[in-house]
Protein backbone atom coordinates (compact mmCIF):
# COMPACT_ATOMS: atom_id res chain seq x y z
CA UNK A 1 0.00 0.00 0.00
CA UNK A 2 1.62 3.54 -0.85
CA UNK A 3 1.82 6.15 1.66
CA UNK A 4 -0.74 8.16 -0.32
CA UNK A 5 -3.55 5.46 0.58
CA UNK A 6 -2.41 4.75 3.79
CA UNK A 7 -3.08 8.26 5.02
CA UNK A 8 -6.27 8.61 3.31
CA UNK A 9 -7.28 5.77 4.83
CA UNK A 10 -5.87 7.46 8.22
CA UNK A 11 -8.39 9.88 7.32
CA UNK A 12 -11.23 8.18 6.81
CA UNK A 13 -14.34 8.34 9.27
CA UNK A 14 -14.11 5.91 11.65
CA UNK A 15 -17.32 4.03 10.57
CA UNK A 16 -16.01 3.90 6.83
CA UNK A 17 -15.19 -0.48 6.27
CA UNK A 18 -13.87 -0.79 2.72
CA UNK A 19 -14.23 -5.22 3.13
CA UNK A 20 -16.93 -6.65 5.32
CA UNK A 21 -14.95 -8.85 8.19
CA UNK A 22 -15.16 -11.95 8.66
CA UNK A 23 -15.55 -12.00 12.47
CA UNK A 24 -18.41 -9.63 12.47
CA UNK A 25 -21.70 -11.12 14.97
CA UNK A 26 -25.35 -10.29 13.85
CA UNK A 27 -27.65 -9.58 16.53
CA UNK A 28 -31.38 -8.68 16.52
CA UNK A 29 -32.74 -7.21 19.30
CA UNK A 30 -32.89 -3.34 20.97
CA UNK A 31 -30.00 -1.63 21.18
CA UNK A 32 -29.11 0.10 24.67
CA UNK A 33 -27.69 3.65 24.92
CA UNK A 34 -24.31 4.04 27.00
CA UNK A 35 -21.94 6.63 27.31
CA UNK A 36 -19.65 5.51 25.44
CA UNK A 37 -19.36 4.14 21.47
CA UNK A 38 -17.24 1.67 21.93
CA UNK A 39 -19.71 -0.43 24.46
CA UNK A 40 -22.50 -2.34 23.25
CA UNK A 41 -25.10 -3.38 25.04
CA UNK A 42 -27.83 -5.24 23.55
CA UNK A 43 -31.74 -6.44 25.14
CA UNK A 44 -32.32 -10.00 23.31
CA UNK A 45 -35.35 -10.92 24.70
CA UNK A 46 -38.65 -9.33 26.17
CA UNK A 47 -38.07 -8.86 30.52
CA UNK A 48 -40.21 -11.48 32.10
CA UNK A 49 -43.24 -9.92 33.28
CA UNK A 50 -44.34 -12.35 35.97
CA UNK A 51 -42.05 -13.59 38.34
CA UNK A 52 -40.76 -17.39 38.73
CA UNK A 53 -43.19 -19.71 40.75
CA UNK A 54 -41.60 -21.38 43.62
CA UNK A 55 -42.53 -24.10 45.80
CA UNK A 56 -43.00 -23.77 49.26
CA UNK A 57 -39.68 -25.44 49.91
CA UNK A 58 -37.80 -22.77 48.11
CA UNK A 59 -39.26 -19.27 49.33
CA UNK A 60 -36.90 -17.22 50.99
CA UNK A 61 -38.54 -17.79 54.64
CA UNK A 62 -37.98 -22.05 53.89
CA UNK A 63 -34.41 -21.64 52.59
CA UNK A 64 -33.20 -18.94 55.89
CA UNK A 65 -34.68 -21.57 57.86
CA UNK A 66 -32.41 -24.53 56.36
CA UNK A 67 -29.33 -21.96 56.86
CA UNK A 68 -29.50 -21.04 60.12
CA UNK A 69 -30.22 -25.01 60.83
CA UNK A 70 -26.97 -25.87 59.18
CA UNK A 71 -24.68 -22.38 60.19
CA UNK A 72 -25.61 -23.47 64.08
CA UNK A 73 -23.78 -26.59 64.21
CA UNK A 74 -20.09 -25.56 64.52
CA UNK A 75 -17.60 -27.62 62.44
CA UNK A 76 -17.71 -30.00 59.22
CA UNK A 77 -17.60 -33.50 59.31
CA UNK A 78 -14.60 -35.74 58.55
CA UNK A 79 -16.49 -38.01 55.69
CA UNK A 80 -17.17 -34.09 54.27
CA UNK A 81 -13.54 -33.43 54.32
CA UNK A 82 -11.41 -36.56 53.42
CA UNK A 83 -14.05 -38.13 51.74
CA UNK A 84 -14.35 -41.98 51.91
CA UNK A 85 -10.91 -43.52 51.00
CA UNK A 86 -7.49 -43.33 53.07
CA UNK A 87 -7.67 -39.31 52.48
CA UNK A 88 -3.51 -39.34 51.59
CA UNK A 89 -2.11 -36.30 51.09
CA UNK A 90 -4.74 -34.24 52.23
CA UNK A 91 -5.02 -32.28 55.32
CA UNK A 92 -7.40 -29.80 56.90
CA UNK A 93 -6.31 -26.38 58.39
CA UNK A 94 -8.07 -24.52 61.31
CA UNK A 95 -7.24 -21.61 63.70
CA UNK A 96 -5.22 -23.00 66.86
CA UNK A 97 -7.32 -21.88 69.54
CA UNK A 98 -4.83 -20.65 72.26
CA UNK A 99 -2.94 -18.93 69.73
CA UNK A 100 -4.72 -17.57 66.88
CA UNK A 101 -1.49 -16.41 65.04
CA UNK A 102 -1.01 -19.79 64.64
CA UNK A 103 -2.88 -22.91 62.62
CA UNK A 104 -3.62 -26.12 63.18
CA UNK A 105 -2.91 -29.12 60.69
CA UNK A 106 -5.00 -32.13 60.91
CA UNK A 107 -4.61 -35.27 58.65
CA UNK A 108 -7.07 -38.00 57.64
CA UNK A 109 -5.38 -40.34 60.10
CA UNK A 110 -6.05 -38.15 62.95
CA UNK A 111 -3.20 -36.79 64.03
CA UNK A 112 -2.76 -33.27 64.47
CA UNK A 113 0.37 -30.45 63.84
CA UNK A 114 0.66 -26.51 65.05
CA UNK A 115 2.54 -24.50 63.15
CA UNK A 116 2.50 -21.01 60.83
CA UNK A 117 1.83 -20.35 57.26
CA UNK A 118 4.89 -19.10 55.80
CA UNK A 119 4.51 -18.15 52.25
CA UNK A 120 1.54 -19.79 51.66
CA UNK A 121 3.57 -23.35 53.29
CA UNK A 122 2.99 -24.57 56.31
CA UNK A 123 5.84 -24.86 58.38
CA UNK A 124 5.56 -26.83 61.72
CA UNK A 125 6.51 -25.02 65.05
CA UNK A 126 8.43 -27.35 67.71
CA UNK A 127 7.48 -26.67 71.51
CA UNK A 128 10.33 -24.52 71.99
CA UNK A 129 9.53 -22.26 69.32
CA UNK A 130 6.81 -19.32 69.52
Amino acid sequence: MSRSAARSLARAPAHAVEEPQADAIEVKGTRIPTLNDDLVLVRLGAAARDPARLGPGERAGALVLKAGKALSKPGISRQSVFGAGSGAGISAYSVYPQDPTKVVRESADGSKMIGRLVGGRFRPVGPGKA
